[in-house]
């Protein structure tokens, strides 16, 4: 799930032609913790640190449930 975001901040970041140092600086963050949101390396940035970048980025993180789809879910997806 990790590796997937590093890709969508890697891929939506270069959609707005921006280096990581100006995603960096709009974020309040230095350009290494970018770096390695994009590498997938999470071990010293929390949560907040990301969703700032996400915000940003004009995404958000949503939690949803683990697991397989219920009926009504694949129902409702088509």
């Amino acid at each position: 799930m990790l590796e997937e975001i590093s890709e969508l901040i890697r891929t939506q970041r270069k959609k707005k032609k921006w280096s990581q140092q100006q995603l960096a600086q709009l974020a309040g963050l230095d350009r290494t913790t970018i770096g390695a949101l994009e590498r997938d390396d999470y071990s010293d940035i929390g949560i907040r640190k990301v969703q700032r970048v996400l915000e940003v980025l004009g995404l958000t993180l949503a939690v949803k449930p683990y697991g397989l789809p219920s009926l009504d879910e694949l129902k409702e997806s088509k």
